[in-house]
């Protein structure tokens, strides 16, 4: 079980960092994590919800919307020691999120090293009858076993309809090189993002069916699905992130929120995510 812990905790690395010359393999990959459970539990599809303290992370657009204070934490606990934790605020119009993952150490050879990478997004968001316009600002830095940063700028857009939603979230149009203090770097990738979300109700449960296109600039689009269905304070989700499904649960009492979500990604292997809200 020891081995399998560490294979997973080198498969994440790898996924930051493509050789031990330091390059990246995908800039954004922290950034995937995501902020809370609830979209997690949908297979990430939140593009075109972004109804609650996610949108900061997930579609900045929706911020446009936001009536309340909230604010979002989330915790996990992968293989090999490997630790995630992200923490969130939104209100109307504004939204920031910090993030953090430490690999814990992982042995290479006769040796071993440490992976530490935080990250910080600053949102906002406007709504004008049905159309939602917003933008995010990404910052990551790198801590362990170098030191990097970099920044990207994401232009969104929301469409709030009659019982269907769609979201546009354009990653990376403006950014500038993540640059490790030695001089080398990598640029970020631009992706556009595009989903959307039909919701209704039936017998007093909310439903609420996703989809959401991913990397569509590229060659290798990746889909994913979900679906949620609320019965007064509490949820179940399920969904599926492009390379494997997930679940979820949530309970609501008044102001306060808990939601879990079971993924079986490789981001982080197979764990359990928890998130606790709540809003003022």
């Amino acid at each position: 079980m020891r081995r399998r812990g560490f294979a997973w905790a080198a498969a994440l690395v790898l996924l930051l960092l493509a050789q031990r010359g330091w390059g990246f393999s995908d800039v954004g990959a922290l950034f995937e994590l995501g902020m809370g459970a609830r979209p997690l539990g949908m297979g990430g599809a939140f593009v075109a919800l972004a109804d609650d303290e996610n949108a900061s992370v997930a579609n900045p657009a929706g911020l446009g919307w936001q009536k309340r204070l909230g604010v979002g934490s989330l915790f996990v606990q992968g293989y090999g020691g490997t630790t995630y934790g992200a923490l969130g605020i939104a209100l109307p119009w504004f939204g920031a999120a910090v993030m953090q993952i430490d690999s814990g150490l992982i042995a290479s050879g006769e040796t071993s090293f440490r992976y530490v990478s935080q990250a910080a997004v600053l949102s906002c968001g406007v709504s004008v009858g049905g159309l939602g316009l917003g933008g995010r600002v990404k910052l990551l830095g790198v801590s362990e076993p170098f030191q990097a940063k970099g920044m990207a700028f994401d232009p969104a857009i929301l469409l709030v309809g009659e019982g269907i939603r769609v979201g546009l979230l354009f990653e990376n149009l403006v950014s500038s090189p993540v640059v490790e203090s030695g001089g080398q770097g990598e640029d970020w990738t631009p992706a556009l993002r595009v989903g959307a979300a039909i919701t209704g109700e039936l017998e007093g449960i909310r439903w609420t069916l996703l989809a959401e296109a991913l990397d569509l600039l590229s060659p290798r689009v990746e889909v994913r699905a979900g679906f949620e269905a609320w019965v007064e304070g509490l949820a179940a989700r399920a969904g599926y992130d492009g390379a494997a499904p997930s679940i979820g649960l949530s309970a609501r009492f008044d102001s306060f929120q808990i939601d879990w979500a079971y993924c079986l990604s490789t981001d982080l292997g197979g764990s359990h995510r928890v998130s606790i809200v709540y809003r003022f």
